[in-house]
């Protein structure tokens, strides 16, 4: 029923009509290339979820985010992907991490698991050229790494002989060393590169889909950036689905009003 002579024209609206209106409303606001969104395995272990969704733990923490993800899917019709190979990795790391089976599953309920079309997905020759005289030289770098370390091992194995030197001190010794060189090597060939099929098959989705890529690994991003693929920070991305539901929860509000506008005119015409 329309009511008029009250300024704006007040309807009363059933549950289902309220609940179309609010998606109508929302969906004007949010274009489609801003609707598809492709998360790699960072996008749901990053450390810092648990503080911004307000979280005691990871579980409540993907839990959290799972229900933002079913609105803003429900409300906005957005499309979150997931190559198989990352929902794997994701799920071997949740569920070793103090996620709970149902917890996860919530979470994968709303987002759809797809391959890339590897078959079909072309990347410039030129770009494939620079990453393989990245991998070259870091790989240089590696080795140099390797080199220093094991001069440092040579060394301190002559300053301390196995006929004389304490065992439990040469082990701390060579363990240092160890740890020392995994530490380097992986900063020298691994570091601001993308360096996993899981990686690349994220960004291969995202180039596939023209969808936004989510992720906070630096190597992921600037090869994404190289094929003209738009990436956001996971923390961005949680807050972009907070913005967009704050504007759900006022359309709701002013269906709301305007439904109690209706029936104040309602009860002055009976």
């Amino acid at each position: 029923m329309v009511v008029q002579g009250i300024g704006t024209p007040a309807i009363r609206l059933s549950c289902v009509e309220r609940q179309l209106w609010v998606t109508r409303m929302a969906e004007k606001r949010l274009q489609r290339p801003l609707r598809i969104y492709v998360l790699d395995t960072s996008a749901v272990t990053d450390p810092r979820l648990r503080n911004v969704l307000g979280a005691g733990s990871l579980d409540e923490a993907i839990r959290v985010l799972a229900d933002l993800l079913a609105r803003a899917r429900l409300h906005y019709g957005l499309e979150i992907y997931m190559p198989p190979s990352v929902y794997e990795e994701a799920r071997r790391f949740l569920l070793a991490n103090g996620v709970t089976l149902q917890g996860f599953e919530m979470l994968a309920t709303w987002i759809t698991i797809k391959p890339p079309a590897r078959h079909e997905i072309s990347i410039p020759a030129s770009i494939m050229r620079e990453y393989v005289e990245e991998m070259r030289n870091r790989l240089m770098r590696g080795l140099r790494v390797a080199e220093e370390h094991v001069r440092r091992a040579f060394e301190a194995g002559g300053m301390y002989p196995s006929e004389v030197s304490d065992r439990g001190a040469r082990r701390e010794k060579l363990g240092a060393l160890i740890r020392g060189l995994r530490e380097r090597y992986r900063e020298a060939t691994r570091h601001g590169v993308l360096d996993s099929v899981e990686d690349l098959d994220a960004v291969l989705l995202a180039l596939e889909t023209q969808g936004v890529l989510v992720t906070n690994d630096e190597g992921v991003r600037k090869f994404a950036e190289t094929l003209g693929i738009v990436s956001i920070d996971p923390m961005r991305f949680i807050g972009l689905l907070k913005g967009l539901l704050r504007h759900v929860d006022r359309d709701a509000e002013d269906v709301g009003e305007a439904e109690r506008v209706a029936a104040e005119a309602e009860a002055q015409l009976e």
